[in-house]
């Protein structure tokens, strides 16, 4: 469980650095970030787009939430939880992943490593 543990913690982690940086750029319009390193490369450009927030909260507030779970879900040792968390998280990503990379056409270092957690977690939590 500790794979699991330590995949929410930077789950979290990136999640909450996405969030204070979506709140900067959103205060700083001309702000620019690190992680913005062409047009086709930027965390900013998703985060300025119609696709930044689902269910009326910002999807990294929502990342955070799906990370506590999941690290509430190892330290409970729920492995079937787990597995239906890490699934749904799976699905969320590959829906996010499609409107980043065909709807926005950018690549966002910031969420493409999120996607990568999650799928980790749906690997790890399948060979459960």
């Amino acid at each position: 469980m500790m794979t699991f543990m330590v995949l929410a913690a930077l789950g979290f982690g990136i999640s909450l650095y996405t969030y204070l940086l979506e709140r900067r750029v959103k205060q700083e319009p001309n702000y620019k970030p690190v992680c913005d390193l062409s047009d086709r490369i930027s965390c900013s450009k998703p985060m300025k787009g119609p696709y930044a927030n689902i269910f009326f909260f910002s999807n990294a507030v929502v990342g955070m939430m799906f990370y506590v779970v999941i690290g509430l879900l190892a330290m409970m040792h729920a492995q079937t939880l787990l597995f239906i968390a890490a699934l749904g998280g799976c699905l969320v990503s590959c829906v996010l992943a499609y409107l980043l990379y065909f709807k926005i056409k950018s690549l966002c270092l910031l969420c493409t490593s999120l996607y990568i957690i999650n799928g980790l977690l749906l690997y790890f939590s399948a060979c459960l």
